[in-house]
């Protein structure tokens, strides 16, 4: 068993390379050869909105150190990604990763990989959004989330002293390794990525993230959405199957056979009469 670790802080041997190191530790207890990967190290360029990857079904076009994290991945049977938490969320080296992966939505080449999500924060109450964007970046590619979690720790070490967090990483490990696919953590409000984001839409529960609605109930505790019978999540196989060949591909040929009016148009906007002032 092959387990990566991807940890998006910026700051060498900090709080988030310790938990994700410590998720490696506890695969390689189990057997796993493992690999540790800073995509911050790669000074990676962020992503441009070309698309070329979806409409040409390759790699990202930008020309960095990008398919150093992809070879990275395709290498791996399992995944842990750690992020920092900054203003409530994950950081930018955690979103600019997610931008530059959309491709994998659509080719399902990461499919089936199991993985975990792990954040950092220094102060419980102000990481409400950390674990979105890893648990996103997650499930569009089709991996199978084993668990999700925040450790807590303000200065760099202090994750240390957080032994819920190290204890809970070191098994995640283990659990990566053994090939586990099914969820092992706390359930959390939404079934699909298992965090507590529920809200209301149309007088049910509804996760934003995933796109699943229904009843509420309270399920040890937690505020949970007992998805409705037709209510498919937008990261199922045929959800993003539809929105990919329905959605996304189709509009290519109608914007290159518009190219021409589009153009004119955005010139037009942004002459002297119009646009952005000089």
């Amino acid at each position: 068993m092959k387990v990566l670790g991807v940890s998006t802080s910026p700051r060498k041997e900090g709080n988030t390379d310790i938990l994700v190191t410590q998720v490696l530790y506890g695969a390689e207890s189990a057997g796993a050869e493992t690999r540790f990967i800073r995509p911050a190290d790669l000074e990676l360029k962020p992503c441009n909105g070309c698309m070329a990857c979806v409409f040409k079904r390759r790699d990202c076009v930008i020309k960095d150190r990008f398919n150093e994290f992809l070879d990275a991945l395709r290498w791996a049977d399992a995944v842990v990604i750690g992020t920092p938490t900054y203003i409530l969320s994950s950081n930018s080296v955690m979103k600019n990763i997610l931008d530059r992966l959309v491709v994998f939505g659509l080719t399902r080449e990461l499919a089936g990989k199991s993985a975990m999500a792990v954040a950092t924060a220094g102060v419980i109450g102000w990481e409400p959004f950390a674990l979105e964007q890893p648990m996103t970046a997650i499930l569009a590619a089709g991996m199978a989330p084993v668990d999700r979690f925040v450790g807590y720790g303000q200065g760099p070490g202090e994750i240390l002293y957080d032994d819920a967090a190290m204890d809970r990483a070191y098994d995640g490990g283990v659990a990566l390794a053994k090939g586990e696919k099914n969820f092992i953590g706390d359930k959390g409000g939404c079934p699909i990525c298992r965090l507590n984001m529920v809200t209301y839409r149309g007088g049910k529960g509804y996760c934003p993230l995933c796109d699943i609605s229904g009843e509420v109930d309270s399920v040890e505790g937690v505020a949970t959405i007992i998805p409705d019978a037709d209510s498919e999540n937008r990261w199922s196989e045929a959800s993003m199957k539809y929105h990919y060949e329905e959605k996304i591909l189709p509009s290519g040929p109608w914007f290159r056979e518009n190219f021409r009016e589009i153009h004119s148009a955005v010139k037009e906007f942004f002459s002297e009469k119009k646009g952005v002032p000089q």
